[in-house]
């Protein structure tokens, strides 16, 4: 409705339509953002007159108010029931969701694989949907799209594919915005009465749109507030309008260490960022500021950990692992090591906030399981039914703490309780020791 065309509203006068096109207005949704003194110089009518049109505009458009019994929750799963429960049942439509992290995270590995689910049949977890892809820099990785729909086992080629992923490279603002508010609408209603409407739209990544060498400003803030306000803004209501997922990739900036503090008792953004834009333990923090912040309704961040785990060869199925180590049938025993990542809910307004490690395999991003975090999770989750995930092995939460130094001190604790509950030194040696007691 929001981009319904003014032209095409039966309960304006041609007078109106006219003096609304005077004023370069097109859609519904350019007008109800224009205060009617704003309206009157634009369409040079009377303060009155552009009230009036408001008021019509107002009066047949008012909003169906719906109890929330009544609202129908689309989620699509992301393929592994930890992950979803996690997420709060899943990738809900309606929303913008974000996900940030350094490079090699998984950042692009989750969007792809959520480009594949989403197309399969809701009795499966996916919303029968497509998608549309939007890439900044890169081109979409096709073949690494191939081996998921191989490896995962909820996809095939008879229920997803490459011909329900349209994709189009955008390098620069003024056409990202072209293609939210022209291309991406048509493209929408051209697949509405198909088999696969558009469910999901991915951005990756916003952040390399805003990569500029020009000198920071007042001026280029506040355009680039601007510009992230405007994008926000039309993706909220594509969203919103269609029932659509959005999913937005971002960047991290680094975070340093400031001793200095603010004696006037308010909070600068260093203090306040530390809530909304990164985990506490980590020293980079998701990129664009607190005005992208302010538009998200779910952060997720993914960073590496450093930290490697060591699989059996039914789970890592000795195939070349992420890092680039080559693996197979003959492949040496150290090569079965892959590296563990780390997943943290930073803010979220369907879910709670966690953290839990995972891995990136040929089928995607699977999470490795540790009771204590996810049975709370799995009990709360809203998700209808639970895909089941192959069995993986126990894996410790602490972090950033290395896994290794963890095993390696409990080994170290237990070597001293055997030693206590050997007892090797007798009571006569306690009797005859001597205690300095003057002072």
């Amino acid at each position: 409705m929001d981009f319904l065309q003014l032209s095409a509203l039966p309960y304006l006068t041609p007078p109106q339509k006219g003096a609304l096109k005077k004023g370069n207005l097109q859609t519904l949704a350019e007008l109800v953002l224009v205060s009617p003194q704003d309206l009157g110089r634009r369409c040079r009518i009377s303060p009155l007159e552009a009230k009036a049109i408001l008021n019509t505009v107002c009066e047949n458009n008012r909003p169906q108010i719906k109890a929330l019994t009544e609202e129908e929750e689309s989620m699509c799963s992301t393929g592994d029931s930890y992950l979803d429960a996690a997420l709060g049942g899943g990738l809900r439509t309606g929303m913008i969701w974000e996900v940030f992290g350094q490079s090699a995270a998984g950042k692009t590995q989750l969007a792809l694989q959520l480009s594949l689910l989403v197309q399969i049949p809701p009795s499966l977890g996916g919303l029968s949907g497509s998608v549309c892809y939007i890439t900044i820099s890169s081109n979409l990785p096709t073949s690494r799209l191939l081996q998921i729909v191989e490896a995962h086992p909820l996809l095939s080629q008879e229920i997803c594919g490459l011909e329900d992923i349209s994709t189009i490279k955008c390098p620069t603002i003024p056409m990202l915005i072209h293609i939210l508010s022209k291309i991406l609408p048509d493209l929408v209603a051209q697949k509405a009465g198909s088999t696969k409407p558009v469910r999901l739209v991915v951005i990756d990544a916003l952040a390399e749109l805003f990569h500029s060498s020009d000198k920071t400003t007042t001026s280029t803030l506040i355009d680039r507030a601007q510009n992230i306000a405007e994008i926000s803004t039309t993706l909220h209501a594509l969203a919103s309008a269609h029932d659509l997922a959005v999913l937005v990739l971002n960047e991290v900036t680094d975070v340093f260490a400031n001793d200095q503090t603010d004696s006037g008792g308010d909070l600068d953004y260093k203090q306040q960022s530390r809530w909304f834009g990164r985990t506490e333990e980590s020293n980079k923090e998701a990129a664009l500021g607190l005005v992208w912040a302010n538009q998200v309704n779910a952060r997720i961040m993914l960073s590496r950990t450093g930290r490697r785990r060591y699989l059996d060869d039914g789970q890592s199925k000795r195939q070349k692992g992420d890092d680039g180590r080559s693996s197979g049938p003959d492949a040496p025993e150290e090569d079965t090591s892959i590296l563990v990542r780390r997943l943290s809910v930073v803010f979220s307004s369907v879910g709670p906030l966690c953290s839990l490690d995972y891995i990136v395999t040929a089928a995607g991003i699977s999470i490795l399981p540790d009771d204590e975090i996810l049975l709370p999770l799995l009990s709360s989750s809203p998700s209808p039914k639970l895909i089941p995930v192959p069995d993986a092995p126990p894996c410790s939460q602490v972090a950033p703490l290395d896994v290794g130094f963890a095993e390696a001190r409990a080994a170290e604790d237990q070597e001293w309780e055997n030693y206590w509950d050997a007892d090797v030194i007798s009571e006569d040696v306690y009797n005859s020791l001597e205690l300095d007691t003057s002072e």
